[in-house]
């Protein structure tokens, strides 16, 4: 939405005339501009020399009445002002300084949005902008970058004539949108534009606005045409392409999806990557040298390998084998791609996976994204594979003590800012503030919380579900255990519980007083590629933290591996 004082004069004075003439006298300054930003919200309709409200026009008119309209900043509304109401209303807190240009618009108060702020919104929600795209526009979309910091928007936008409009008519129309101040201001556009972009190619001399209103779209969608849809190339005996292409871009126009879930790959684990690439190279000439943690180790100088290697796993970039009766780690082809692609944060892929969803990320995530490679005007090739390995994996879980206490701190349906988080979490098991930052980020990779652009948090489903199953459990053990809760101890719940009736049938048969019975080891390395002592000593684990008990699984076990089928459903 793109709302100025001036708009909102207009509607007021479309009270007293519907001439076009007669408030453009009144208001000239830069008229009809703004009466087609009117156009292009939905507010107004325009035939003739005749401007007439719409039924959202009507409502919003209401709302302007309230307003002392001589005391508002000569932009009322737009993207950044949206994205802190919506954040607001959502959370409850924002930053004083966000709070306070909502103040001054007189749509918020210390309690929140007032009723005029709730209803905008509202009304945000339920309208839909039209396509309008003049040569200008086409022009501009070519070669804008699609994703970076606001000056080099402003930079793009100076070095065309009509910029400023432009801006404007992209925000109204919900392709662009412009992040809150925090040490910077960022932009994105959204999946659309490239509908829009698609279009600039098809039509490169076009003269005049190709324009797609609610009707039209209902016409075309329905198979039919008509007169000015003809004219405008939309149909011609059928819906034509660059037709299909204007109601794909109608359909996008402030779409909102769900975020893919940000991944991260640090610099031990590129490190370890290599290790077992130069062990695979190795392996190939002389069978006898395999990517054990031993030969892994000999080649990193990481603090802690098996942390890495559980991450590594539980991220599907590396997966394990028996060979010769040892575990081995052994690359995945996501693994090597990632070995070439580099490092990434959760910062840097939130600054294409926010933008990605119909979102906007904030400075510091599309600096993170620029630093690490995968945003330079838009989404590069390394940012379009991290999406896609995004995507496409499927989780496992690794939890550090952090992510206990974290999920155990966190409450269910309700925000909490990072920073208070933090305190807690420092309190609960210890740490520095830098380490337990990175913790969450890396909570938020995992799929346990998102963290807003506001800083607060909060837990995702599967945080919550997994957070009923660690609560089952038993958290100081949990707290205690460095490899608790691995892709390896979480395969061993999953087998259990997926061949329960065979499981249960050997359970039954457990001699009393002996840990493990012969024929569940034998059992769980048919159904695992894991050695026996591999398995023993992940069920001592599991047992003595609260996942197995005497019988099977206990509630936690089952809640666990139940909250992942879920989540990967």
């Amino acid at each position: 939405m793109f709302l100025k004082k001036r708009h909102l004069e207009i509607l007021k004075k479309m009270k007293e005339t519907e001439s076009q003439k007669e408030i453009e006298k009144a208001l000239p300054e830069d008229f009809k501009n703004r009466v087609v930003e009117l156009y292009i919200l939905g507010f107004v309709e325009l035939e003739g020399d005749s401007i007439r409200f719409t039924e959202a026009g009507k409502r919003l008119l209401e709302l302007v009445e309230k307003l002392d309209i001589e005391n508002l900043p000569e932009i009322f509304i737009d993207s950044e002002i949206i994205k802190i109401m919506e954040l607001l209303e959502e959370t409850g807190q924002v930053p004083e300084d966000w709070l306070a240009l909502l103040k001054e618009r007189q749509l918020a108060d210390d309690n929140g949005l007032n009723e005029i702020g709730k209803e905008i919104l509202k009304i945000y929600r339920e309208t839909h902008p039209i396509v309008y795209l003049t040569p200008q526009i086409l022009s501009f979309v070519r070669n804008m970058p699609k994703i970076g910091l606001y000056d080099e928007l402003i930079t793009y936008k100076n070095s065309k004539n009509f910029g400023d409009y432009i801006i404007n008519a992209l925000q109204a129309m919900r392709l662009l949108m412009i992040s809150p101040k925090t040490s910077d201001k960022a932009f994105s556009t959204t999946k659309t534009l490239a509908n829009v972009i698609k279009i600039a190619n098809m039509v490169p001399n076009i003269s005049r606005a190709l324009i797609l209103r609610k009707e039209d779209f209902e016409l075309l969608e329905s198979g039919k045409g008509s007169e000015s849809l003809e004219e405008s190339g939309f149909y011609k005996e059928g819906v034509t392409e660059l037709g299909k292409e204007m109601m794909e871009t109608y359909k996008g126009l402030g779409k909102v999806e769900e975020k893919t879930l940000p991944i991260y790959v640090l610099e031990d684990e590129l490190e370890v990557l290599k290790a077992i690439e130069e062990i695979k190279k190795i392996y190939e000439t002389n069978p006898k040298v395999i990517p054990t943690y031993k030969e892994i180790e000999k080649r990193v100088n990481i603090k802690d390998l098996g942390e890495t290697l559980h991450i590594l796993e539980s991220k599907e970039l590396i997966e394990r084998k028996v060979v010769d009766n040892k575990d081995t780690y052994w690359m995945t082809e996501f693994g090597e791609k990632a070995k070439e692609f580099g490092k990434v944060t959760t910062d840097g892929m939130k600054a294409i996976t926010y933008p990605e969803a119909g979102d906007v990320p904030i400075a510091e995530w599309v600096m993170a994204g620029k630093e690490e490679g995968t945003v330079k005007r838009g989404i590069t090739e390394k940012g379009k594979f991290y999406m896609n390995l995004s995507k496409t994996i499927k989780r496992k879980p690794y939890l550090t003590k952090y992510d206990v206490s974290a999920l155990v701190k966190v409450p269910k349906k309700k925000y909490i800012h990072r920073d208070e988080l933090v305190k807690l979490i420092m309190e609960h098991v210890g740490g520095e503030e830098e380490e337990i930052i990175r913790a969450i980020n890396e909570a938020e990779s995992k799929g346990f919380i998102v963290e807003l652009q506001n800083k607060m948090i909060k837990l995702t489903k599967l945080g919550e579900d997994v957070k009923d199953a660690v609560e089952e459990a038993r958290v100081p053990e949990l707290l205690n255990t460095k490899f608790a809760v691995t892709p390896t101890t979480f395969n061993i719940l999953r087998a259990i519980y997926e061949n329960r009736e065979e499981v249960d049938r050997v359970w039954k048969e457990k001699e009393e007083g002996k840990e493990h019975k012969e024929n569940e080891i034998i059992l769980l390395a048919k159904l695992l590629p894991l050695t026996i002592d591999e398995i023993k000593k992940s069920l001592v684990i599991l047992k003595n933290t609260g996942f197995i008990g005497k019988r099977g699984l206990t509630d936690a076990g089952k809640k666990l591996v139940e909250a992942y089928l879920t989540f990967w459903a």
